[in-house]
C-alpha cells in the first residue's frame, strides 16, 4: 500500500534509488515498505492485490504480517 504513514500522500516507487520516496515531505521506504528516513512514523501497510476483469483491486491486509510474524499496526 503506497500511502505514506506521515500524512497520507501517495508514495511512488523510485527505480533509480530502489525505494519509495514520498513527494510531500521526503519520507523514504525500502523495497519491503519499511521506513528508512522520516518523518513517517510507520512502515507502509500491506495489502492484498488481485486482478479482476483486467483491473487491479487492493484489499486491506488483516492477517499477521508475514515478514515479522506480528499483528499489523493498521
Amino acid at each position: 500500500n503506497a500511502v505514506c504513514t506521515h500524512l497520507g500522500c501517495v508514495v511512488p516507487w523510485n527505480a533509480a534509488e530502489n525505494k519509495f520516496i514520498c513527494p510531500c515531505h521526503g519520507s523514504q521506504y525500502n523495497n519491503q515498505g519499511r521506513v528508512v528516513r522520516g518523518p513517517a512514523p510507520l512502515s507502509l501497510a500491506l495489502a492484498h492485490a488481485d486482478i479482476d476483469d483486467d483491473r487491479v483491486i487492493f484489499v486491506p491486509w488483516v492477517e499477521t504480517d508475514f515478514s515479522t510474524g506480528e499483528n499489523p499496526w493498521w
